[in-house]
Parts: structure tokens; C-alpha cells; sequence
């Protein structure tokens, strides 16, 4: 087959971005042809056996406004149809692609991972995620000849006519399991290097959390509840550190840092590894996630996770869910105290992880391609 693939970005930190890398990865593997078309990337992904492509979309600043963004988007997709024919199927995997429909005449798999909520933006971001919503729900998924997307919570929220041909594709979690491993790595050693390198004491619990580290973007992620539990912990007394890594800015750095956090902002990929394995506890404060990668990356390293009861979380790997602050707390304060109950809930992340592994995600993925290209 000779895919295509269509994304924003292809950028470090990004969940979508790996998403579509292993997957391209694995389809070039077995033999198939992969493009990956975006916008902008950097050398993340440079190595790698697929292609990527730029695209480029007039309109500069008037795309911010998303209706203006998507038209623009469509435009330039309308100057790339004799590329785009090239294909036997594409696969838009994020806003302003989704649109490709429109200008190619193959299959077209709608590759949904959600729309983040409104509460926390401007007037003008809520306008462009309430268009977005309606876009995706009552056009694009209706037009695609397939839908996949990454959890039963979010295949609840298309119409009946889209759940129809809609595939859920729960995530694999273990490519930096894998990473490590191919470099003859092993969880112990890489702990014992990273507490080093960050001053850890071996009494010292280490909760974990990899997100964005804004201080006032993305308020769904709760970061700042997190700070706050792990200042609570501190102030009782509890041997704890917290460890963060994601994207973040200097700005970002230096509040965490000055609330006592150990800030690994902007980890490259090869170094994620390390992070998993020096942590004892994976803390998740978000309250809306399509899937929730990291909860599933941390159950590979058989580290125990806690997070809300909300979205996507009870479909993953953790363990302890919560439905209130004061019980995240609570439940995180335990976990601190009892290194039995962290080793007992760390086997029990690992056994649930073995569901979600990127051999398992690609074979699904293949097959629902083949099927659209070989019906």
C-alpha cells in the first residue's frame, strides 16, 4: 500500500506526533510506502524509513481564526491533488486535514484523538474548539469512508451514522520499553543514573508526572494541583521529590523549580527511558485526556500510577482512580508510605500494559487499511 499520512506537526513532546511515527514506521517495515505530510517538524523523527513532506498554508496570522485556517488548509491540499493521487489511502490525523476528502478521490481514514476542553480559554479559543467540534462531528466523520480514534470515551461522543464505521485503536505504550531494550539497557541502571544525576537519596519517594509544564495553558493538564499535593507531602514531612518532564519554557523552569520540583523540560526521546526508571510513582492530575500515553509508558516500567476517574483513564493501565483532590491526595500519600503497596500496584501496571503494545495497535491499524484499500 502507499499511505499518506496528514498532520499539523511533527515535533518532540507531542502524543499525536509519536502516534503517527510508529505507525509509519511499522508500515514501512512490512514493505508498504509512507508519506507523512505537516506543516512543520524538526529532527525528532529524522532517520526514520518514512518520508516527510512539508506542506505549506497561506494565510498567516488570519489562521488563527479556524474556519479561516481550514479554507486555507483546503486550498493548498487542492494544489497537492496530483501528489495526493499518488496514494491508495490517506489518513488525516489532526485539524486543518481533515478536509482531504475533498480532494481525493481514494479511501480516506479519519483518524480522530479528540478536542481538548473549552474551560480555561479565551472567547475567541472557545469559539475555535466549538467549531472544531462541529466540524469534526457533523462533517468530516460523516464524509470519511472509515473513523478510527484512541478510546471508547471519545467514540461515544460521534453520531450513531459515524460509530458505524468507526474503529477504537487503543495506544501502545511500550516504545520506550523498546528503546531501551534495543540499546542493551536495563531499568535498574538507568534508575541508579538518573537519581544520581538529579541528587536523589535512595529513601526518597519519587513521584512522576510527564505533561505540559505551562504555568497558564492547557488548565485541563492540573499541574498546578500536582505542585500543590507535592508541597502539601513536603510540608508534612513525607521523603518526597517530584519529577517532571514535558514541554516547558524557561518561565515554565523556573516556577517549577522554585516550587521544588525537578524539571526535565523538553527530555529528548532517548532519555525518557531514564525518567520512567528512577520514578516510584506515576501522579496524573489531568482531568481530560483522549487516551492518556504516559499512564501507559509508566506501566511498561512497571511503575504504579494514580489519576482521575474521568475520560479515557479507567480504558489505561492505572491503578488507583480517584474522583476528588482530597482523595488524590490521600490515595498519593499512601502509595509514599508503603513501598509494598507501590510494588504490588507496579505488577499490576505491568500485567495491564501488555494490552497495549504497538505491535497489537499496528495489526489492527494494517488490517483496517487493508480493508479500505481491498474491500
Amino acid at each position: 500500500m502507499r499511505v499518506g499520512f496528514l498532520t499539523v506537526r511533527m515535533l518532540l513532546g507531542y502524543g499525536v506526533d509519536l502516534v503517527v511515527a510508529e505507525l509509519a514506521h511499522r508500515l514501512v517495515r512490512e514493505g508498504h510506502s509512507v508519506t507523512v505530510f505537516t506543516t512543520t517538524f524538526d529532527d525528532t523523527f529524522a532517520g526514520e524509513n518514512f518520508g516527510i513532506e512539508k506542506v505549506e498554508i497561506p494565510g498567516g496570522e488570519f489562521n488563527r481564526a479556524l474556519f479561516i485556517y481550514e479554507r486555507n488548509a483546503g486550498r493548498a491540499l487542492h494544489k497537492m491533488r496530483e501528489r495526493l493521487s499518488e496514494f491508495d489511502v490517506l489518513v488525516p490525523a489532526t485539524f486543518p486535514f481533515y478536509c482531504v476528502h475533498r480532494h481525493f478521490r481514494g479511501p480516506v481514514l479519519h483518524f480522530d484523538f479528540g478536542n481538548v476542553p473549552m474551560r480555561g480559554f479565551s472567547f475567541r479559543g472557545k469559539l475555535n474548539r466549538t467549531y472544531l467540534h462541529l466540524v469534526d462531528i457533523y462533517w468530516h466523520t460523516l464524509r470519511a469512508d472509515a473513523v478510527a480514534t484512541i478510546s471508547r470515551f471519545l467514540a461515544n461522543r460521534f453520531l450513531p451514522e459515524a460509530r458505524k464505521k468507526l474503529t477504537v485503536l487503543h495506544l501502545g505504550g511500550d516504545h520506550y520499553i523498546n528503546d531501551m531494550r534495543a540499546r542493551g539497557d536495563n531499568i535498574a541502571a538507568l534508575r541508579r543514573t538518573m537519581r544520581t544525576c538529579l541528587g536523589i537519596y535512595d529513601d526518597e519517594v519519587v513521584i512522576a508526572c510527564c505533561t505540559r509544564l505551562h504555568r497558564r495553558h492547557a488548565p485541563y493538564k492540573n499541574l498546578s494541583e500536582l505542585v500543590a499535593t507535592f508541597r502539601r507531602l513536603r510540608e508534612v514531612g513525607l521523603p518526597v521529590r517530584l519529577m517532571l518532564a514535558g514541554l516547558g519554557s524557561p518561565d515554565d523552569e523556573s516556577w517549577l523549580r522554585g516550587e521544588g520540583a525537578d524539571v526535565l523540560a523538553n527530555l529528548p526521546a532517548a532519555e525518557m527511558p531514564a525518567f520512567y526508571a528512577a520514578a516510584d510513582i506515576y501522579a496524573s492530575p489531568s482531568l481530560w485526556e483522549g487516551f492518556n500515553l504516559p499512564l501507559v509508558e509508566a506501566a511498561w516500567f512497571g511503575v504504579p500510577a494514580i489519576a482521575y476517574d474521568v475520560a479515557a483513564h479507567p480504558e489505561t493501565t492505572a491503578p488507583v482512580l480517584v474522583s476528588a483532590q482530597a482523595e488524590f491526595r490521600e490515595e498519593l500519600g499512601r502509595l509514599v508510605f508503603s513501598n509494598q503497596s507501590r510494588k504490588k500496584l507496579g505488577e499490576v501496571s505491568c500485567v495491564r500494559a501488555r494490552r497495549f503494545s504497538w505491535e497489537i495497535t499496528y495489526r489492527k491499524f494494517a488490517q483496517l487499511l487493508e480493508g479500505l484499500v481491498n474491500p
